[in-house]
C-alpha cells in the first residue's frame, strides 16, 4: 500500500500513513494486519486476488495460518 496517499472508497477513508480506517469523521479502530489487507484488496480493486497472493504481500516471510487470514477480512467486513 502506497504510504503517502489516502484511498477513498465513500463512506470510507484508509489512510495508510496514519494505519487508520475512517467511516466519514469516526476513527474505526483494526489491527495493522487487517488494514493491510483492507488496503491490498483496495489497491487491487476489480483484479483476482490469490490467498496466496495475499499472504505473501501482507505476512511475507512470516507462517501464517489460513485463519489469519480469514479473521481479518471478518473485522473489516464487520465495519460496514
Amino acid at each position: 500500500m502506497s504510504p503517502a496517499r489516502s484511498l477513498l472508497f465513500p463512506p470510507f477513508r484508509l489512510d495508510p500513513a496514519d494505519e487508520r480506517l475512517w467511516r466519514d469523521s469516526q476513527v474505526i479502530a483494526l489491527r495493522r494486519k487487517t488494514l493491510a489487507v483492507l488496503g491490498y484488496l483496495r489497491e487491487h480493486l476489480g483484479q483476482l486476488v490469490t490467498k496466496d497472493e495475499l499472504l505473501a504481500a501482507v505476512w511475507p516471510d512470516t507462517v501464517v495460518t489460513e485463519g489469519q487470514l480469514t479473521e481479518s477480512i471478518v473485522k473489516f467486513r464487520g465495519t460496514q
